[in-house]
């Protein structure tokens, strides 16, 4: 995530001000803050454009670690860069593949998924407003899927009849099953519907620009906010 840091414009413009360098590192401090603040709030309204139906966690997964007199640095970060994992947009902003979700790790490290897989949602899947999978699906089928004792099965017409009451049942099929790789669901006898499908690792296209939204806007408004900043920090001077 990027810096916004105008260390040399500051310079240029407070050469000619006599008296008030000593207000600077405070200004220029308070100035930086709001404007990662006021980028923060421009990423907000640019994600229902670039994303289709963001949730409230997408819309606010950037938060400010704001600048001090000392260092005179303000970032934005996503939530959860401290813990060093890739963040889920990193894809749409750099484009290439994504990570294996949590429960892909699961899937491959049961077997029942290749490393080289992914899962997408398919027709027997439900899904949220904002289009995303049911996590509670996801959970029903993980939580299935362990404790079946064998949880790849042979679709065989024996074996249909025999699960023919267990309606909302989750299964793999077996490698050369007339099934496609997936998770399955069957609803009765002879309905099945595929819930998740493995597929070849999706490519990204980078359709994000993080760093020129960031850079542009802030380019744009830090004037502004130093401006005002100065002046408060001229007039509240000799209080301080």
């Amino acid at each position: 995530m990027p810096s916004i840091s105008f260390e040399n414009n500051i310079r240029e413009w407070t050469r000619e001000l006599e008296g008030v360098q000593r207000q600077v590192p405070f200004a220029a401090s308070l100035a930086l803050n709001e404007t990662a603040k006021d980028t923060r709030a421009r990423h907000k309204e640019l994600l229902p454009v670039i994303f289709d139906r963001p949730t409230r966690f997408t819309l606010n997964y950037l938060q400010v670690v704001p600048s001090r007199k000392e260092t005179l640095v303000a970032r934005l970060e996503a939530k959860d860069f401290r813990n060093k994992r890739e963040h889920y947009l990193a894809p749409s902003v750099q484009g290439g593949r994504r990570n294996h979700k949590g429960f892909e790790k699961w899937l491959i490290a049961r077997g029942l998924m290749r490393p080289s897989e992914f899962a997408v949602p398919a027709g027997g899947g439900r899904f949220n407003s904002f289009g995303n999978m049911s996590p509670g699906q996801i959970t029903q089928i993980l939580s299935q899927l362990a404790a079946s004792p064998d949880a790849t099965q042979h679709e065989t017409v024996k074996s249909r009849k025999r699960a023919g009451s267990k309606r909302g049942r989750y299964f793999v099929p077996q490698p050369g099953s007339v099934l496609a790789r997936g998770v399955w669901v069957r609803n009765g006898a002879r309905a099945v519907k595929p819930v998740l499908l493995f597929v070849g690792a999706p490519a990204y296209r980078a359709r994000y620009d993080f760093d020129g939204i960031t850079e542009r806007h802030a380019r744009l408004v830090f004037p502004r906010f130093f401006e005002m900043a100065l002046e408060r920090a001229i007039a509240t001077s000799g209080r301080r």
